[in-house]
């Protein structure tokens, strides 16, 4: 058995392990392997996705493998600056936005769903003014935490 030899060891095949890899992939020549506890997800079986009760399976099924929980989530990201963290506020709306689309598209490019479901901009758009306004406090952000 020969043994293979990488510059590059990522751990959590996670998004953000995976997008690791992708962008190491593209922009060099660089051998990535990216390591996982979790099982392949066609072999993933939770027995509480099924109704029963949880079983503490070591790993979690749900939480580790590849993509993640994510790959057993309902498919929502974040697809505006305006909620979601901070990072608008350190890079710009602009390139933040950019970034996001960016994500967006690879997920696309890999069979993800070109559905965006939501539609709550209004209501983003107020959580960002509470996040960013904090003191003196908006009189909306009361109404917004209840949504």
């Amino acid at each position: 058995m020969s043994k293979r030899k990488y510059d590059v060891a990522i751990v959590g095949a996670g998004p953000a392990g995976i997008f690791a890899a992708l962008e190491l992939s593209r922009r060099s020549d660089l051998h990535v392997i990216i390591l996982d506890k979790g099982l392949p997800v066609e072999k993933r079986r939770c027995p509480a996705r099924e109704g029963k009760d949880c079983a503490h399976c070591q790993p979690c099924s749900i939480m580790t493998g590849w993509g993640g929980a994510g790959a057993f989530s309902d498919g929502k990201l974040t697809l505006s600056p305006a909620a979601g963290g901070h990072l608008g506020e350190l890079l710009g709306e602009q390139q933040t936005q950019a970034l996001i689309d960016d994500v967006d598209r690879v997920y696309v490019g890999y069979g993800a769903s070109q559905n965006v479901y939501g539609g709550h901009t209004d209501e983003y758009d107020e959580l960002a003014v509470c996040r960013r306004d904090s003191f003196p406090p908006n009189p909306v952000c009361g109404t917004i935490a209840a949504i």
